[in-house]
């Protein structure tokens, strides 16, 4: 099934080299976790998407809320969001 328009965007915003896997990830609607991210410092917004039982991170958002939209909106399945 082809990317959405909101998913070929944000495939379009990763780094080249992530491309593939973002692509796989939302052709397949992963299942996600949301979690306050501790690995980046402030140098990344603080609550994390990641694919769950891996290391894959889908993006970051400043707020569960707002994480768990763009997931949503993104096609993906949140299964836990830990705060």
């Amino acid at each position: 099934m082809p990317l959405s328009v909101a998913q070929a965007n944000h495939v379009a915003k990763v780094f080249p080299e992530c491309r593939a896997e973002m692509t796989d990830f939302l052709e397949a609607g992963a299942q996600v976790v949301i979690y306050k991210q501790d690995e980046c410092g402030s140098d990344v917004l603080p609550y994390a998407i990641a694919v769950a039982g891996t290391a894959f991170w889908i993006d970051c958002c400043e707020t569960p809320g707002e994480a768990t939209a763009l997931a949503s909106s993104l096609g993906l399945r949140v299964v836990a969001a830990l705060r």
